[in-house]
């Protein structure tokens, strides 16, 4: 037994690898002639079925779940009151993030409503994009 095979072994046993770099120097070592094609098959079974996941799926599930509660929150309000903004749905404008026709903000101590057509987003203060927000007569 060559003494990378035993070393890359010992590695990939402990899990504690990344997938694609160790695939990637199994890969090497076979090419140099450090490893026989044999032993290459072999260490590249051996990773696939050591490698710890590169994601959490309880995590990735949880933010997904989260995603679509706050979706079926704004449909549930925009059923409920016809899409148009009451006057405490004013929330300080937040640099960034994404604003959706009928979202209310305050900027520059003014109330502004989106008017991004259906669908799409507008990250740009009323400021920088007037075209996409209305404002409102206090």
């Amino acid at each position: 037994m060559s003494n990378i095979y035993k070393i890359l072994t010992d590695v990939l046993h402990s899990g504690n690898f990344d997938l694609g770099e160790k695939l990637e120097s199994i890969q090497y070592y076979q090419v140099r002639g450090e490893l026989t094609l044999e032993q290459m098959e072999e260490l590249v079974s051996l990773a696939r079925e050591k490698a710890k996941p590169q994601y959490n799926p309880e995590q990735d599930f949880e933010q997904v779940l989260q995603m679509l509660h706050n979706l079926d929150e704004r449909v549930t309000k925009l059923e409920m009151d016809g899409g148009e903004p009451s006057p405490t749905d004013y929330p300080e404008y937040v640099a960034g993030k994404w604003y959706y026709n009928g979202d209310g903000v305050t900027f520059e101590g003014a109330h502004y409503t989106c008017t991004a057509p259906e669908g799409v987003v507008c990250v740009w203060s009323p400021a920088e994009y007037p075209a996409y927000w209305k404002k409102e007569d206090d």
